[in-house]
């Protein structure tokens, strides 16, 4: 394993710094009202520092959408790797999936950028290459999961798994609304006889 230098070291603490005050100031003013200078000051930083490591506010958002959404993926591919069966493979990405709503800020965060990215055409791509982070390429992942499939059942499973972000993004937002009857255990009671639909082979 590779040691990294103290220069290493210092830059990697800055930018880990820089995305976390940019999500707390991104979720709490959105994109458009967020200041850079505002972020570097609940980072600790200059506003200098901002654009050593950023070119920009949009490229420090969508940099923030990449390190959040690899986050999750590296965490939902540890885990299933872990599972001996398919059955614990399903079971924990159950798991995974009700376990969600544990982060709001990220749902917001989510809906944010899809507006951020639908407003700008020429952010889209880079939007979408990130997104695509998710729909995992590695077929022995899929196959621990779902087991074989069909042309057309992998179609079906395609489906099932697109609608999975939305849905949860979707109720995090309304129960910002309506906290007395979307509370956590509601929640996450909802989203687990939402997946056992979508993937009957689960329940």
């Amino acid at each position: 394993m590779q040691t990294l230098s103290k220069q290493q070291l210092r830059i990697k603490e800055t930018q880990a710094r820089l995305l976390s005050a940019a999500e707390e100031i991104f979720v709490r003013d959105g994109f458009e009202s967020a200041q850079l200078d505002e972020i570097a000051a609940a980072a600790g930083r200059s506003k200098g520092a901002v654009y050593t490591h950023f070119k920009s506010k949009e490229d420090l958002f969508l940099a923030l959408f990449e390190y959040r959404t690899r986050s999750y993926i590296d965490r939902l591919f540890d885990s299933l790797r872990k599972c001996t069966s398919r059955k614990q493979s399903m079971e924990a990405f159950r798991g995974f999936f009700v376990d969600l709503v544990q982060d709001r800020a990220w749902s917001v965060l989510t809906l944010e950028f899809k507006l951020f990215a639908l407003r700008r055409p020429e952010s889209k791509e880079r939007f979408r290459k990130t997104f695509e982070m998710s729909k995992t390429n590695d077929d022995s992942i899929r196959d621990k999961v779902f087991g074989q499939l069909t042309r057309e059942q992998k179609k079906d499973n395609d489906l099932s798994l697109i609608a999975l972000g939305p849905v949860v993004s979707g109720l995090i937002l309304e129960s910002h609304f309506e906290p007395d009857i979307l509370s956590e255990k509601a929640l996450r009671r909802l989203l687990g006889r939402i997946f056992d639909a979508l993937f009957p082979a689960s329940s």
